[in-house]
């Protein structure tokens, strides 16, 4: 049978797949061959990831999480099954039968599902200038900071992939300065800080409010699509 592997950024994001505390970096195997791994934020920690899970001879690869829009076609809670990932000169096209398996089973689902393009940053893309610039400039939809690592590893080792991506900050909400300043590379916040620091900024106390609201809906979108798909094993090992 073949092996898959899967990586999150984030421990919120695993918890789609396995309740339980997993260390990070360190693969694990939540299912028989199925290998999940929680690589951190950003393009080093994605690519670190990816070769761990090359480690176990894994066949696919799948770069799941949250993301953010870079433009009005997509919004808060949709899923995005990608069509590439973009960075810099570089694309890399996803595994197009794999996509459309996917895409055809969902067919008349309440889950709004778009097969966008996805670019992926070194840096968080944070605010409605950035993101519209972002998009003028690479016409993708979508903004991350890991999927392009996971996609290079997986060209150069001739494997299938797959990039699925739940939307939480759409292109007109701001991230606050104050939360990017106050999370470790898991994004877990540090409260005593951030509270700290909305003392002297309270403006930015109603953006944490709506990013929160936003976060929460991502993650439940990619909660109730994580369902299906594992009853199909990802629709990939058949």
């Amino acid at each position: 049978m073949k092996k898959l592997g899967i990586i999150t950024a984030l421990p919120a994001e695993a918890k789609c797949f396995q309740a339980k505390k997993i260390n990070f970096k360190s693969p694990i195997e939540i299912e028989r061959n199925i290998f999940l791994c929680i690589s951190g934020i950003g393009y080093k920690s994605s690519l670190y990831a990816a070769n761990e899970l090359i480690k176990l001879n894994v066949d696919a690869l799948i770069s799941w999480g949250i993301a953010g829009a870079t433009c009005d076609l997509v919004n808060t809670g949709d899923l995005i099954l990608a069509k590439a990932v973009k960075r810099h000169k570089n694309i890399y096209k996803t595994s197009n039968e794999w996509c459309k398996k996917i895409i055809y089973h969902f067919q008349g689902s309440s889950l709004k599902i778009l097969n966008e393009d996805i670019v992926s940053t070194e840096e968080i893309c944070s605010t409605p200038v950035k993101k519209m610039n972002l998009f003028k400039k690479t016409k993708a939809s979508v903004v991350d900071m890991e999927s392009a690592a996971m996609a290079e590893v997986a060209m150069t080792n001739n494997l299938d992939f797959i990039i699925v991506r739940a939307i939480a900050d759409n292109a007109i909400l701001n991230i606050p300065d104050v939360v990017i300043k106050n999370i470790d590379n898991y994004g877990r916040i540090k409260i005593i800080k951030l509270m700290t620091s909305c003392m002297f900024r309270p403006s930015q106390i109603n953006q944490i409010f709506l990013l929160a609201k936003s976060y929460k809906k991502a993650l439940k979108s990619l909660e109730i699509f994580s369902i299906e798909l594992k009853k199909e094993n990802f629709f990939y090992l058949t």
